[in-house]
């Protein structure tokens, strides 16, 4: 059976250096991607097609500049996201790339991670032309129907989430890395009054603080160099709808009390600018840090760590939640079979008894990436276990910080329950007859580990 009815690119990466053309290709295999390259701006042009799903374009082209290249592109396919490469420091062009409608810009040298990680972001941007439709919210929020949980704790979550939505308060989502914060903070959005709004993420870490502060409070022409014009700011943008400030851990010092002047008076002046401006947008900030020992360190204001920790919504890491893995591994694999015109794939049970057993140190991201190498190259349906375990960084249990650990005996007893129930598709005579224990005794396990 052919997984790829055809083999078209959805990538298409655009540098004159031979050296980084090569290694961003083998890169982009790598992550389950089907890049196709350019070396120049209008050989970039000429491959761009409806199948294209993002764009990295490198600034410094021979033909034609990327500024110009994007412009074209943006004509031809006003949805289809770029991600423009730039200069260390080059802030103006930055700033012009964002302005020409770039959704995201990287400075060399970058990490391979960091642009994979804006890919994978951007293949779940939804469409222009397809805004989500204003719904109704009860007094408890709308539930969010994509979510559903066998995890108690996120169960519980899900709960408070739904009672947060409708606050209008400040939220901050904390946990590691790769646990899906910006998704949650979506749903949150989505099932807030806000919903029909703008839903605006802006990420802290990835801009420099000349740029940062312009991108959250805009800037007056002339304030700094490439300012050629005005420019509103996130705050502006996202007034009646919903921020999601992403890491705001790494937000700079210097930024730290304009953010808390915002929040507690919900008033700012831009960059350059000596109009006070009003704002009326949610704001929901996320980190992957412990925020606390920040403070106690002296690089977070204590007083914004309040500001931004009125309702705090815990988001727990994959491996206190493997009772969500077979749902999260189907809807992933459902995913990429639908972005890439394929039948869907299934798991053997030596594969899926491989992802139970493995503690996913990067989580929700890991497992996506682990299902989009594996699926890359395969030409039959059903993955089998030979195809997951070279991907996965350990067959050992690891810690959130990727270093070995041992189960409890009660994890253990756990996991091998929800295995076995799993493997026996939820039949609890088979379970039963699998562990050598009674009918009564997987009725009392399933109730034990909330899966009944």
């Amino acid at each position: 059976m052919s997984r790829h009815p055809a083999a078209t690119p959805n990538l298409l990466i655009v540098d004159d250096d031979a050296t980084i053309q090569r290694l961003l290709v083998m890169a982009a295999k790598d992550h389950g991607w089907r890049p196709q390259a350019a070396g120049s701006g209008q050989e970039a042009l000429d491959e761009v097609s409806h199948a294209t799903e993002a764009v990295v374009l490198d600034h410094g082209l021979p033909d034609m500049d990327g500024i110009t290249t994007l412009t074209r592109l943006r004509e031809l396919h006003p949805d289809l996201p770029v991600i423009m490469l730039t200069g260390f420091n080059d802030a103006e062009t930055a700033v012009k790339a964002l302005r020409a409608g770039a959704a995201d810009y990287l400075t060399k040298p970058f990490e391979l991670k960091r642009l994979f990680d804006l890919l994978r972001e951007l293949r779940r941007e939804p469409r222009k032309e397809e805004p989500p439709a204003p719904q109704k919210t009860s007094a408890l929020g709308r539930r969010s129907e994509g979510m559903t949980s066998s995890s108690p704790k996120v169960q519980e979550l899900l709960r408070r989430m739904e009672r947060a939505a409708v606050l209008d308060s400040t939220i901050l989502l904390t946990g590691e890395s790769g646990t899906g914060k910006t998704y949650f903070a979506r749903e949150i959005h989505r099932m807030s009054p806000r919903a029909a709004e703008d839903f605006i993420t802006v990420s802290c870490p990835a801009l420099p603080r000349e740029l940062l502060e312009s991108e959250l409070f805009g800037h007056e022409k002339g304030s700094f160099t490439g300012a050629t014009a005005s420019r509103a700011g996130r705050f502006e943008a996202a007034s009646k709808g919903t921020l999601f400030l992403d890491e705001i851990g790494d937000l700079p010092q210097e930024l730290q009390p304009k953010l808390l002047n915002v929040l507690q008076d919900r008033e700012f002046f831009r960059v350059g600018g000596n109009k006070l401006l009003k704002t009326g947008t949610r704001v929901i900030a996320a980190t992957n840090v412990d925020l606390r020992s920040r403070v106690q360190a002296g690089s977070f204001r204590e007083d914004l760590y309040y500001r931004l920790n009125i309702i705090e919504l815990h988001i727990p890491p994959l491996r206190e939640r493997r009772e969500d893995l077979p749902a999260l591994t189907e809807e992933i694999l459902r995913r990429i079979a639908k972005r890439r015109g394929s039948d869907e794939w299934r798991l053997s049970a030596g594969a899926s008894a491989a992802i139970l057993g493995y503690d996913w140190p990067g989580n929700v991201r890991q497992l996506e990436n682990v299902l989009e190498r594996a699926t890359a190259f395969t030409d039959h349906a059903l993955l089998e276990e030979k195809e997951v375990l070279p991907l996965l960084e350990s067959n050992r249990e690891t810690g959130a910080a990727g270093k070995s650990r041992q189960m409890t005996l009660q994890e253990l007893e756990r996991d091998a329950f929800i295995q076995t129930y799993q493997l026996s598709g939820g039949n609890k005579a088979k379970t039963a007859r699998a562990l050598g224990i009674s009918e009564r005794s997987v009725y009392n396990l399933l109730e034990r580990h909330g899966l009944k």
